[in-house]
């Protein structure tokens, strides 16, 4: 396997992160370590594939509303999430960009573009500042042609990702305003969270963009959710306060009765 350790950016945005220079080295190897030993995708390698991939990970950063790759770049690298959230989205000639997806700390990206060598079908925007891993496609490669279980796990990654969106354009032809933005909001948040209350970090706009409706109607839905004590609105973000009234509102078929307080 070879390996292009401590490359140059490809981005401007984009940068390598910096810190400390006397533990930086050894502060990294080790977290690389643990990202792959804690991640859905590289947990099942043995010590030996783990060292060989780790050697080859590039740490960079990501500032907020910048662009990690744009719709039409070469596809030669996956990213993982280390801290923070990332928009996949097409543009739009008229501004209403198209999202496709939000994904935050522990999720990849990138990888149809690595697996078939084709360009960038869609922009990755930073929606936080962004710690990421960077594994180029010419070091990830031989790792998935020699470990089935990796091949398998990307299979299972695009099937959900080919699932999300199809569901996506079903909610979008069929369902009222109320049920696609509570199933988008349910989505976005922490499902496995124990916690009384759900964050979800998106822009208003950015969520409007998800289910096909204006940033004006999707703050009106919400802040009648707000007075019912549903959700609870913050600077960048919606905090869920009763899931159940959310769940209840995604499951009707009809959702006009839920529009009004």
């Amino acid at each position: 396997m070879r390996c292009t350790v401590g490359s140059t950016d490809t981005s401007s945005i984009v940068s390598p992160m910096t810190g400390p220079s006397q533990t930086l080295p050894r502060q990294r190897d080790a977290e690389k370590r643990s990202v792959l030993r804690n991640h859905y995708l590289f947990g099942k390698l043995n010590p030996k594939h783990i060292d060989r991939l780790a050697s080859c990970i590039v740490g960079k950063t990501a500032k907020r509303a910048s662009t990690i790759f744009a719709k039409g770049d070469p596809g030669t690298s996956l990213f993982a999430i280390c801290r923070g959230a990332v928009k996949i989205t097409v543009p739009s000639i008229d501004g209403h960009d198209a999202v496709f997806n939000l994904i935050g700390k522990g999720d990849i990206f990138g990888e149809m573009a690595l697996l078939d060598g084709r360009p960038r079908s869609a922009d990755a925007i930073a929606i936080t500042d962004c710690e990421l891993f960077v594994i180029e496609r010419r070091d990830f490669l031989p790792l998935v042609r020699e470990e089935p279980e990796i091949a398998l796990k990307l299979i299972e990654i695009l099937c959900a990702r080919v699932r999300q969106t199809t569901e996506q354009a079903e909610n979008l032809m069929f369902l009222h305003l109320p049920g696609r933005l509570a199933k988008a909001v349910l989505r976005l948040s922490d499902s496995e969270s124990d916690a009384p209350e759900r964050k979800v970090t998106v822009t208003q706009k950015d969520l409007g963009n998800i289910i096909g409706m204006s940033r004006e109607s999707t703050n009106r839905q919400l802040r009648i959710w707000e007075q019912s004590k549903w959700v609870r609105l913050e600077r960048g973000g919606i905090v869920i306060l009763s899931a159940k009234a959310l769940e209840r509102i995604a499951e009707s078929d009809s959702g006009g009765a839920w529009s009004k307080a």
